[in-house]
């Protein structure tokens, strides 16, 4: 029996092949041959390290949601002390940080999501924790600011954020995400009213 690290390492390289194969090929056509392909393993492998497709879908899904969690507690954790609000938008804009791929495997969930309701109301939480997330540093930055409007501003940054997120895949995104940063502090301003 393999060592749990090195099971483990194993698993990794499958999930990470098969995200891959996820965001090239979307979900269906990210089957269990492209994946070990990709993992340069056999097939058998891929089984009996992770399981059937299933298995594999669910841990990427899995995968996902706490690659995502951590990525944004790590931003939120970088902020500093005072003007929190505007580092953040500019963290959140700046290309530098963009995940292509991972835009491209939330993509290929998000299409699944009407015909797959567990993985829907996954999703949903998870934009719903993201958004409040950037409530709760509007709101410790404009704390006579009404929550209607607090709200507001949280979803309309993560709408034109997801947005650009999701554009970065083609290039020459320059002056189109600099005016949607610029957007998103037009948004700001709005909570100095």
């Amino acid at each position: 029996m393999p060592r749990p690290e090195i099971k483990d390492d194993r698993r990794e390289q499958i999930l990470g092949a098969f995200e891959t194969c996820v965001a090239r090929y979307g979900l269906e056509g990210a089957t269990l041959g492209k994946t070990a392909e990709v993992a340069g393993l056999a097939r058998p492998l891929i089984r009996h390290n992770v399981g059937n497709r299933d298995d594999l879908l669910q841990a990427l899904i899995e995968r996902f949601l706490t690659q995502s969690r951590n990525s944004m507690e790590t931003l939120i954790a970088f902020l500093p002390e005072h003007k929190r609000l505007t580092a953040l938008v500019d963290l959140l804009f700046d290309p530098r940080y963009a995940n292509p791929k991972l835009v491209q495997v939330f993509n290929a969930l998000s299409a699944a999501a009407p015909d797959n309701k567990e993985l829907a109301g996954k999703l949903q939480q998870w934009l719903r924790e993201f958004v409040e997330r950037i409530e709760a540093v509007i709101r410790d930055e404009f704390p006579k600011a009404p929550a209607k409007r607090i709200k507001a501003v949280a979803a309309g940054i993560t709408g034109i954020y997801f947005n650009v997120e999701a554009l970065y895949p083609i290039g020459g995104l320059g002056t189109f995400s600099e005016a949607s940063k610029e957007a998103a502090f037009i948004l700001v301003s709005a909570l100095e009213l």
